[in-house]
């Protein structure tokens, strides 16, 4: 298996792209489209490529597009037919704990989780393997909800008193399934425990860009209780109207997303990019 480098799209509108396909979630559509800027920036990833946490593979199609050496794999069952049929992943898609990876030891150049070990209880219990299976050079590519995610959510800031704030920021925890939110000091020392060193953490989504994801999110997120939720709802797909709603709501939030997307995360940021080059 050659180690070619999987390039990644650059100078591309990735708001445009996540509102038209994730019309149904704009809460959605506006972290993935600044977690996809962010991951851009790397510019070039090496092959072979194991996505893990992969999910239905449009996240990694609109970043990486359709290039030979990449993998797929996901513990949720439910998501692997659509993986299976995006075309993004030529070498297939598995279903796999990351307990236990399927796959040989060093076998490949990168392994990227986008959005995926925040949702673990203990991640010390899954680097091992996501470390194992990389080459020696191979790089670890995290995106995951940064150190300061709950401080700069609007509720938090909002809330009267402290007890207040840490019961808003519990129930985000509990309604997103985070577990944890480290700091660029702890990842070094988690990844040095499997033989990764840290090469780069960089903030992004700009503390107003988090708070205008917090007030969509309590509105009109997914597992929220909406007129819109409902309207959007794939139980009513057939109904027919859907296509017409997609198009008004990618052309409402456009222009009123698009300062949030552009803004830059300079000294922090919610989320946060953590690459690490194994030994």
């Amino acid at each position: 298996m050659s180690f070619t480098l999987l390039r990644v799209h650059r100078d591309k509108d990735f708001l445009d792209e996540f509102l038209r396909r994730y019309w149904f979630a704009p809460p959605v559509a506006l972290w993935r489209a600044i977690e996809a800027r962010a991951l851009s920036q790397l510019q070039a990833l090496p092959a072979p490529m194991l996505d893990f946490g992969c999910g239905d593979g449009l996240f990694t199609e609109a970043v990486f597009g359709r290039q030979a050496g990449v993998f797929g794999c996901d513990i949720a069952a439910r998501e692997l037919p659509t993986a299976r049929d995006s075309g993004v992943y030529q070498h297939g898609v598995q279903f796999a704990d990351g307990h236990h990876l399927p796959y040989r030891d060093r076998v490949f150049g990168t392994v990227h989780a986008n959005s995926v070990v925040e949702h673990i209880p203990d991640p010390a219990n899954v680097l091992p393997e996501l470390a194992r299976v990389l080459r020696s050079g191979g790089l670890l590519v995290l995106t995951v909800p940064s150190d300061h995610f709950r401080a700069l959510l609007e509720g938090v800031q909002r809330a009267p008193n402290k007890q207040a704030a840490e019961a808003y920021a519990r129930s985000v925890d509990q309604l997103l399934a985070h577990y944890h939110y480290h700091t660029a000091d702890e990842w070094r020392v988690l990844l040095a425990g499997v033989g990764v060193r840290l090469t780069l953490v960089r903030y992004y989504v700009a503390p107003r860009a988090v708070q205008q994801w917090d007030r969509m999110n309590r509105a009109i997120g997914i597992g929220r209780r909406s007129v819109f939720n409902v309207l959007a709802s794939p139980r009513l797909r057939a109904l027919g109207y859907q296509p017409l709603m997609a198009r008004l709501v990618y052309r409402y939030w456009l222009p009123r997303l698009r300062p949030y997307y552009e803004e830059e995360a300079h000294e922090i940021g919610g989320g946060m990019l953590v690459v690490g080059q194994k030994m």
